[in-house]
């Protein structure tokens, strides 16, 4: 029974009737507790702006649409997400060479200095959530996540 932010995962004072035996419910208290740890860990971005800032590091130049595609979000949500990491100053949209049409989005030097702070606090986070598996347990878990 973790317990993360005041977040029991399992209560056993609690019957969960059919919804325990359901798997997106299990994953889905899984990822409960797992984001408190993260709003402990990483400090000023949630987690979809943090995968945005990850994802332009990891593929500068690419627009806003692929960006939604890759995030699973709508047009709404990652134009949302864009013009929030810009008002940061962490990501800049400039004219992309394959489409006139569509921004290019890059980190700036602060959106590159937060990736790096970012990315250690998650780094930690990450390893605290999945601190009670087996290496073994976490490559079988990563896998089986990928079925979905």
């Amino acid at each position: 029974m973790a317990k993360t932010g005041g977040f029991e995962q399992w209560p056993a004072d609690v019957e969960f009737g059919l919804l325990g035996e359901l798997v997106g419910y299990a994953i889905r208290r899984a990822q409960i507790a797992i984001y408190k740890d993260f709003e402990k860990s990483v400090t000023g971005l949630t987690p979809p702006l943090l995968a945005a800032l990850i994802l332009i590091d990891a593929n500068p130049g690419i627009n806003q649409t692929r960006l939604g595609q890759v995030m699973g979000v709508n047009r709404a949500t990652i134009m949302a997400l864009i013009d929030r990491l810009a008002a940061l100053k962490l990501v800049r949209r400039a004219p992309s060479a394959a489409d006139r049409r569509a921004n290019a989005l890059q980190l700036t030097d602060l959106g590159r200095k937060r990736h790096g702070i970012a990315s250690a606090e998650v780094w930690a986070h990450d390893a605290r959530v999945a601190g009670n598996l087996t290496p073994s347990e976490l490559k079988t878990l990563r896998h089986l996540l990928t079925k979905f």
